[in-house]
């Protein structure tokens, strides 16, 4: 089936860079979808179709055609280097591969420990992607009198990896999470008023309720907004990292891991002169992020459907696996394919959504991990929402703290009437546009607007206040798919970040945190838990640091 309208939508980040006029104004300007770019302004390649299916080695109930970004250069080497080519030894104490929120968070840490710390970093400069921490218990909670309930916290973490996640792990994330955060906040200087809950910084500005009871599944208020754009971050945590000591190398991939007697004991970086090789008397620490741009593992890793996507919001194209197959090389033991990535849908707010039978298919206003992976189990991997003409009237009905803190109504108005809409003035008309069973869909209409009527969702329980039919024309309707930040299945570690080998024992040496660290999640990242990936970079990294300095 073909179709002309375009899948466009707003990235949920597109509200978490610090300035929501920006977002606005991208909006404005017709820009709906799209990758976003690093902070060194390094545009996202296009994604492009890759192999079939079938290709890819997955059994498939459809013929999907994967979405990858396009390749990236891979710095790992699998053939051992030989000494021969290495130019120079260096001797330190650890070395950080990576220098995105976990490795800004371990260098940092571990150098003001008064460890000889050095960060080896593939790209021009660090990351961060958005604007915001999460946490429970850190003093900006505190603050505002928000307290949670950690039990049930970790329950819904267990649910949402359906038990795939290491529970040790997520309760080591509980009980350390409270000095890690507290210790990154003071790295910004500010003052503790500047900083808010995101949800307090949305329209909800007194919302400090522990999570949102609009949610089928409780959506968490535990992100902290952190009042600068992720390259104000950036910059200031790059000079964090050489206030504290650390010899910062841009350009400089690690590339293979060195391994002697069972223990890794340093690697080796690709420089401009050549390989030069770093022995670590305390470990080395992997924080080289996801593999957006690896089509070949992104292949392997991945199911067809979950790659069947919209397109990829992540412009760090650096992010290769490099520490997924150097990990994997000595030894390590990755999580169970296939490897859950972190999903958004198109669209945040929960109008009514039909699948290309026509039919509505899930509570749409579930959490967004949740709806995207509804959204992707639908034939073709597609569905469309649908406004009418009273669409700022649904919104209205519809704001809720959880789907509403990353961006102003007109936004998301203006992106379910646009002009990338397809607009019909009767039903059957749009049904004829979309391409999908106009006797389908006009009663999927039909029944909704009935249940509308009488208060009542009977098949998947919207709130009765949050229910607003569709009669007023013009009816629009938007083709909406999945977008992915980025990867989500990595090395599988100890609640220390001690990397295991395939018989699930430590090997000693070697630490992995943030996205190239595994034993978490499953499916998808869990919105609901907000925050919980950079939490867990910050929170890690700096548990890492602290480990090394006492051994």
């Amino acid at each position: 089936m073909s179709n002309s309208n375009k899948i466009k939508g707003i990235s949920r980040r597109d509200f978490l860079k610090g300035t929501a006029a920006g977002a606005l104004g991208v909006a404005a300007a017709g820009l709906l979808g799209g990758c976003t770019s690093t902070p060194e302004k390094q545009e996202c390649p296009p994604c492009e179709p890759t192999s079939s299916a079938s290709s890819a080695g997955w059994p498939a109930v459809e013929a999907l055609e994967p979405k990858v970004p396009m390749e990236g250069v891979v710095a790992f080497v699998k053939e051992p280097i030989a000494d021969s080519e290495i130019v120079k030894t260096e001797n330190v104490d650890v070395v950080v591969c990576g220098m995105g929120p976990a490795g800004f968070a371990a260098s940092i840490a571990s150098a003001q420990q008064g460890l000889k710390t050095v960060v080896l970093e593939k790209g021009q400069v660090g990351t961060y992607r958005s604007a915001t921490i999460g946490g429970l218990t850190d003093r900006i909670h505190k603050k505002y009198g928000v307290e949670f309930d950690t039990k049930q916290w970790l329950d819904d973490a267990m649910v949402n990896s359906m038990f795939y996640g290491n529970q040790a792990i997520y309760q080591r994330w509980i009980d350390t999470q409270e000095e890690a955060i507290n210790w990154f906040l003071d790295l910004f200087g500010l003052p503790d008023e500047d900083f808010k809950l995101t949800f307090a910084a949305g329209d909800f500005p007194d919302f400090y309720e522990p999570y949102d009871t609009t949610s089928l599944s409780r959506s968490w208020n535990t992100s902290i907004n952190i009042p600068m754009a992720p390259a104000e971050i950036v910059e200031l945590l790059t000079s964090k990292v050489k206030e504290a000591g650390a010899e910062v190398l841009m350009e400089t991939p690690a590339c293979q891991l060195i391994k002697e007697d069972g223990k890794v004991v340093g690697v080796i970086a690709k420089t401009a002169e050549g390989y030069v090789k770093y022995l670590c008397a305390k470990g080395v620490v992997l924080a080289t992020g996801g593999y957006e741009f690896n089509p070949t593992k992104l292949k392997e890793c991945c199911r067809p459907r979950d790659l069947a996507l919209n397109h990829w919001m992540n412009g760090t194209a650096s992010n290769t696996g490099d520490g997924h197959e150097m990990g994997k090389a000595i030894g390590a033991i990755e999580d169970e394919y296939p490897h859950p990535l972190m999903l958004d849908p198109a669209q945040l707010m929960p109008y009514l959504r039909v699948n290309k039978l026509g039919k509505r298919f899930t509570p749409e206003y579930e959490p967004y991990n949740h709806l995207a992976l509804a959204m992707q189990n639908q034939p073709g991997a597609i569905n469309w929402y649908i406004t009418d003409g009273d669409a700022a009237g649904a919104i209205d009905k519809m704001w809720t703290p959880s789907s509403s803190c990353y961006g102003p109504k007109e936004v998301w108005v203006g992106a379910a009437t646009s002009e990338n809409a397809l607009k019909a003035d009767t039903l059957e008309e749009l049904a004829g546009l979309m391409g999908v069973p106009a006797d389908a869909f006009v009663e999927t209409i039909n029944h909704w607007n009935a249940m509308c009527e009488a208060g009542e969702d009977t098949d998947f329980h919207m709130l009765p206040s949050m229910m607003h039919p569709i009669k007023t024309a013009p009816f629009y309707a938007n083709l909406e798919g999945a977008a992915a930040l980025c990867t989500a299945g990595g090395l599988q570690i100890t609640p220390n970040s001690e990397v295991l080998d395939t018989e699930f024992n430590v090997i000693p040496g070697l630490y992995a945190i943030g996205n190239v660290s595994g034993s978490m999640f499953h499916g998808t990242y869990p919105h609901n838990l907000n925050c919980i990936s950079h939490s867990r970079c910050i929170t890690f990294g700096y548990n890492v640091a602290k480990q090394l300095a006492s051994k």
